[in-house]
């Protein structure tokens, strides 16, 4: 027997386990501080309104790059502990617990950061119950401004999974028809956001637009 190859995986295990906790409370902190994206259009402006965005910020952008390559590695580590942090935080957005604009975005933000992160079987079931949540949020949410940021929401994390879309023609139809309803909304950013949106989703799952759907 070749000597410390025995022990290898044994050693690999013992480490994740040594670093688990600290790497768990770094994913918590990266989901809670994610940057924006560059396809959100929807910002809080110094007044605490809920308005369009009129010009890109370099530096948040290549922040929210720098995270999410970081959360994605961090994503590798350990697939469940991530899925579990955002379904939390998630849930208590959903019955107020936790609710705020700031928590929202962060969240969703992180969410679409991971796309391709997981292995298939896991991404459907986690974007089940995530777009699930989001579009009951949807409904159950009074105020302009607070649909507006959980549009803008919806919108960027369905745009960052087209593979799951693909793979399910009944939330694909159900998310076109929100976009679709989104487009009608008067809101500054909602329309223009629905429409890159749908765009970037047609590009993607082209040919389940173009062939019959059982």
């Amino acid at each position: 027997m070749i000597p410390g190859v025995d022990g290898t995986g044994t050693a690999v295990h013992q480490r994740r386990q040594l670093y688990a906790s600290p790497l768990s409370k770094l994913r918590m902190l990266m989901i809670c501080r994610m940057a924006k994206p560059e396809e959100v259009l929807i910002v809080e402006d110094e007044n605490g309104n809920i308005v369009r965005e009129t010009m890109k910020d370099n530096d948040v952008l290549v922040q929210y790059k720098i995270m999410r390559e970081t959360l994605i590695y961090l994503s590798h580590l350990d697939h469940e502990d991530t899925e579990q942090q955002m379904l939390k935080k998630l849930t208590k957005q959903l019955n107020g617990e936790d609710w705020s604009w700031n928590n929202l975005n962060t969240l969703c933000w992180a969410i679409g950061s991971i796309s391709g992160s997981m292995v298939e079987e896991q991404e459907n079931r986690f974007l089940v119950m995530v777009i699930r949540d989001l579009l009951n949020l949807c409904e159950i949410t009074k105020g302009k401004d607070n649909k507006a940021v959980i549009a803008s929401n919806i919108m960027y994390v369905v745009g960052q999974y087209p593979r799951f879309l693909r793979a399910h023609w009944k939330f694909l139809k159900t998310v076109v028809n929100k976009l679709f309803e989104f487009m009608h909304e008067m809101h500054p950013g909602v329309q223009d956001m629905a429409c890159d949106t749908f765009l970037k989703i047609v590009q993607k799952c082209k040919r389940k637009f173009v062939t019959q759907q059982v």
